[in-house]
Formats: C-alpha cells, sequence, structure tokens
C-alpha cells in the first residue's frame, strides 16, 4: 500500500488542452487559485488517446468558483456545490475535498488541499493530477508507475475503498481489462474476498458493464475475471451466462452470445427490469432469434418486419454470423420479401390461408437463392 506522504512523481506531459478551459485556468492563477486536469482525461493522455471529458479539481471553495466564473463571464450550473461540485462553461469543478459517508453520493464532505482529496479516489491510475500551467502530471499515489506496467491498484487499503462505493469493483476489473493488465495482489484479494455489489442501482451495473465489454482490449479475459468473481449472478441475476470465447466489443453481440441458453424471450424479460433501454432489448432479442434454428426461414415475413425497428448495421450481423459460423444469418439480413397478399388471393386463398402461403412460399425461395 502506497503512503500518501510525498510528491512520488513529475513527468512532463504533452495534453491538448480545451481553449475553454485555458480560459478557466488562466482567470484562476489570476487569483491565485489552483486548478488542475485529474482522472481520466490524465490516464488517457498517458496511454496517448485524446481525451473527450476533462474533470476539474481546484483548492477554490465553491463560492469562490463561482465568483471567479461570473468575472470571466462563463455561465454556471450549481450541480452540487453542497458537495464541492459546480459546472464552469460546460465542465465539472470539484472543490479537493474529502468526503463522510459511503455511497456514490455522501452524507457531507470537508474541503480540503491536494493530498486530502487524492485519498478519496479508487485506483491509482485514476488519481493523476495534470497541471495546465507547468504541463505535467502530479502523481502522489504511484499511478504513472503503475500505468505503465498496467497494473490495477486501488488508492490506499482497498477493502476501504470498495467498501465506500461498491460499484468501484467493478470498475477494477473493467480497467484491469482496457488497459490489458492485473490487479495488485491486495487488490485482487479484497475482490476475491468480496466480491458483492448488492446496493448498486441497476443502471450503473448496467453502464459499468457495457463500458467494460467495449473497452476491453481482450473480451474474454475480462469476462474470465467476472466470473471468477462470480459477479455475472449479480450482473444478470436470474439468467444463466455461459462462458464465451468470443473477442467482439460489440456489447449486443456479446450479450446475445452469452444469455443465449436462457432463450429469446427470458433474456428479453429480464434485460427490461436490469434497466437496458428497450432499443438494446429488442436488438439482443433479434440477434437471438436469428440463430433460431429454421425458426427465422419459416417466419421470414415476422423477421423482416421486426428488422425495421433494430439498430444493427450490416457490419454487425455480418460479425454474428461469423461468430456462429452460420451463413444463414447475413442471407436472412439482406432477403427481399417478394411475396404478396394478392399473390395468395390469386391462387382462392383466403383468411389465415394467405399468411400461410406467404410464409411458405418466402421459406421456398430463400432456399432456393
Amino acid at each position: 500500500m502506497i503512503q500518501l506522504t510525498t510528491l512520488l512523481a513529475e513527468s512532463k506531459l504533452k495534453m491538448n488542452i480545451p481553449s475553454d478551459i485555458k480560459k478557466i485556468y488562466k482567470l484562476f492563477k489570476k487569483n491565485r487559485k489552483q486548478l488542475f486536469v485529474v482522472g481520466g482525461a490524465v490516464r488517457d493522455a498517458i496511454l496517448g488517446k485524446s481525451p473527450k471529458d476533462f474533470d476539474l479539481a481546484t483548492d477554490a471553495k465553491p463560492d469562490e468558483v463561482l465568483k471567479m466564473a461570473k468575472q470571466g463571464g462563463f455561465k454556471t450550473v450549481e450541480v452540487g456545490k453542497s458537495f464541492g461540485v459546480v459546472i464552469v462553461g460546460g465542465h465539472e469543478i470539484a472543490t479537493f475535498r474529502k468526503d463522510i459517508g459511503k455511497g456514490r453520493r455522501p452524507d457531507a464532505v470537508d474541503f480540503t488541499d491536494i493530498k486530502g482529496d487524492v485519498k478519496r479516489r479508487d485506483l491509482t491510475i485514476n488519481a493523476l493530477f495534470y497541471d495546465i500551467g507547468k504541463k505535467q502530471i502530479v502523481d502522489l499515489v504511484g499511478g504513472i508507475a503503475d500505468l505503465k506496467k498496467k497494473k490495477i491498484r486501488t488508492v490506499g487499503k482497498a477493502e476501504d475503498r470498495f467498501d465506500e462505493d461498491p460499484l468501484r469493483k467493478l470498475r477494477a476489473v473493467r480497467f484491469a481489462g482496457s488497459v490489458g493488465g492485473k490487479m495488485t495482489k491486495d487488490t485482487w484479494a479484497a475482490l476475491k474476498q468480496n466480491s458483492d455489489i448488492s446496493g448498486v442501482s441497476a443502471e450503473r451495473i448496467r453502464d459499468e458493464f457495457i463500458k467494460g465489454v467495449t473497452k476491453a482490449k481482450n473480451v474474454p479475459n475480462y469476462l474470465k475475471m467476472l466470473r471468477t468473481l462470480g459477479m455475472f449472478k449479480q450482473i444478470f441475476p436470474g439468467l444463466s451466462v455461459s462462458p464465451s470465447s468470443k473477442k467482439t466489443n460489440n456489447y449486443k453481440l456479446q450479450m446475445a452470445d452469452m444469455l443465449w441458453t436462457n432463450g429469446a424471450d427470458k433474456v428479453k424479460g429480464k434485460l427490461n427490469r436490469l434497466k437496458y433501454t428497450n432499443q438494446e432489448v429488442n436488438d439482443i432479442w433479434f440477434l437471438m432469434v436469428l440463430r433460431l434454428p429454421g425458426w427465422p426461414i419459416d417466419n421470414l415475413p415476422m423477421i423482416k418486419n421486426l428488422q425495421k425497428n433494430v439498430k444493427l448495421s450490416t457490419s454487425d450481423i455480418k460479425q454474428w454470423a461469423k461468430m456462429n459460423n452460420n451463413k444463414n444469418i447475413i442471407k436472412i439480413w439482406n432477403h427481399k420479401l417478394s411475396v404478396t397478399a394478392k399473390d395468395a388471393m390469386s391462387k382462392g386463398l383466403k383468411g389465415k390461408d394467405i399468411g400461410d402461403y406467404i410464409k411458405n412460399k418466402e421459406a421456398e425461395l430463400f432456399s432456393s437463392s
């Protein structure tokens, strides 16, 4: 466990800071206040990625931040002023703080300095500060070394960090997957001892799992960690999850494959209750139905009607067909319906016989093409 007493590293880093953040920084500097980029943006920049979101941290109290923003003509939103968070010019600025209480939203906060603030952060690789003026990283926890070694380590005692917010357990697995590394022995041991995430909302679990799949360098390894920790029964309660060796980062394809043995209709019902969007549920259900042996071909008019409402690309379907070694999947996707009710009626058919004729004729044309 790293002691938070001294500066462990200062490393130069060229980061492409948005012009509006530079203006905010100059405003803070003019008022003799600190302003750092912190967290994911710093981590991503070290990894050679272009940060999309910039979280900012300061020694200025919320009222001071609001006063400076007014001086600079920036729009503000007091989204969480009592917890030390305000939005300035569309950017979230958090005052250095110590959280009191557990969970995503603490009971209260005590304002502190940068050394106090770093202690509340989850992982060392997410606890790096970037000094905009000096263009260098401030590292109080060994995050730079851990990132270079692809080590996932909590800030301080792992049990304490996970107890503060159990979602951090899923985050630790996700970051191990996204950097293609491993957790330190103490971090992994804490997870093995207690991987419980009960009490975390279904929405947060859903979002974290999707990020884990889409950002993993090796999806099977990421899924293996979740399985080893017994976390699938909490991510997908009531559903059996099959081991997956598929390397796709498409979470819809991955879920359709992993949850296949449950049956499409059961999965659809469960995912709705687990806060997946209607579109996500419909897309996953459609993929599972496409995989059914024989049924899609025998019910082409229904399948093609359902296809109109999915948000899957031809590339997705080609990948799904390859994953299942089933060329009929892409063939069904590309199939154009050509048999009409008028064709059936010209044969003297009525009522239910019309629908049966269309289904059978479409299946016949599909099989002969």
